[in-house]
């Protein structure tokens, strides 16, 4: 991958790797980005945003309030849950992984709670950062001062914690911002590049896609399940956003930021799906055992199947296995010593849901849970629930 791939790659997947020296430009660059994203997004601010430095000690600090506002339950739980169900595998010290890895992926963000566009000083400069400077200050900030501008009217802090019981919508609306925030970024980029067309943004496809992100620099110990999920938005989020004003310009997105999708399945699919089912658990939770405890329920969504699936199984078989996907609910259930789960899923016909079972069947004779686990199909329905 060339320098240049590089770039944009690593610009895409997470706004900004490179130190770029912007604090003494920093509000002529906000006033001068942000009438740029208008022009391109059609749409004004309301007001300024505001922006301040940071350094990488409090903006770690900030990172992990978001991590753990984001968990549905306390970080042990919610990571001993994902390693139950086989989404990842035992990690000690997880969060402080995460907060590190996410840290060294940012060097700018803009914060919906204070409103704030925030820019990390400290971090080091590439070679590449110091010659592209002026470029890719331009990726950072439109990126960013777009959030600013979805925040307006999304009130996006409210939203995101609306969604802390189902993170499969929760994907699919981090998927509608990031692929605006990016498509909006490719624009305001382009306008800067003499003789640069709408063939030009077309060839930045291939750069879009997940086999050129570029992952050789994440560290070992971060689990695959944190590290897709964190490109997914930018990949799939950006073709949805892109076929969407294809469609119907950027009053399109426009509806979409009334109706967001309701799942990642609309994502992967590229457009409306049938409404994930609902009712599939009691509101309550399953019964529960002596000495059980409800830790959290949540709806997990295509894209999770898929790479649940794709831990053990060639990438096809899962993605054919998840496809039929109409709904689910999980609620993880602790014991004094264990973590277990009751899933029960809804397909689009019965030959769907036989063959999710089977192919989940498949992967566990490949990749155990933690816990004995039966799986039974009823109709369009699989439950899953494991055996203490």
């Amino acid at each position: 991958m060339g320098r240049r791939r590089r770039l944009w790659a690593a610009g895409i997947a997470v706004s900004a790797l490179l130190s770029l020296g912007l604090t003494d430009l920093l509000p002529d660059r906000i006033s001068e980005m942000s009438r740029q994203v208008e022009e391109v997004r059609g749409r004004k601010f309301e007001r300024p945003v505001p922006a301040s430095e940071i350094d990488v000690a409090e903006a770690k600090k900030v990172l992990r309030e978001k991590i753990l506002e984001g968990l549905p339950a306390s970080p042990e739980d919610s990571f001993r849950s994902l390693v139950a169900l086989g989404l990842i595998d035992e990690a000690p010290h997880l969060l402080d992984t995460l907060v590190d890895f996410y840290a060294s992926q940012v060097i700018a963000f803009y914060d919906p709670l204070p409103r704030r566009f925030f820019v990390v000083k400290g971090a080091e400069a590439s070679g590449a950062g110091q010659e592209l400077k002026g470029f890719a200050q331009g990726l950072i900030f439109s990126h960013e001062l777009t959030h600013a501008l979805q925040d307006e009217s999304l009130q996006l802090d409210r939203r995101v914690k609306e969604l802390k019981d189902d993170s499969d919508r929760s994907l699919a609306l981090q998927c509608l911002l990031e692929g605006e925030a990016t498509l909006v970024m490719i624009r305001v980029a382009l306008k800067d590049i003499p003789g640069a067309d709408a063939r030009a943004e077309e060839e930045l496809e291939p750069l879009l896609s997940a086999g050129t992100l570029e992952r050789a620099n994440v560290p070992k110990n971060v689990p695959d399940y944190f590290v897709d999920q964190l490109f997914f938005p930018y990949v799939d989020g950006t073709a949805y956003v892109r076929d969407a004003v294809r469609r119907g310009g950027w009053p399109e997105v426009d509806r979409l930021w009334k109706h967001p999708p309701d799942s990642s399945a609309e994502i992967i699919h590229g457009g409306p799906r049938p409404a994930p089912a609902r009712g599939l658990l009691p509101a309550s939770g399953p019964p529960l055992a002596p000495g059980q405890r409800l830790v959290y329920t949540d709806t997990l969504g295509e894209w999770t199947l898929r790479f649940l699936l794709r831990r053990a199984l060639p990438e096809g078989e899962a993605a054919q296995a998840a496809a039929g996907w109409r709904g689910d609910r999980i609620a993880f259930i602790a014991s004094e010593r264990a973590m277990g789960y009751v899933w029960r899923l809804r397909f689009d016909e019965p030959a769907s849901a036989e063959r999710f079972a089977g192919a989940l069947r498949n992967a566990r004779a490949i990749k155990p849970p933690s816990l004995r686990e039966t799986v039974e199909r009823d109709g369009k329905d699989v439950a899953v629930k494991t055996l203490f």
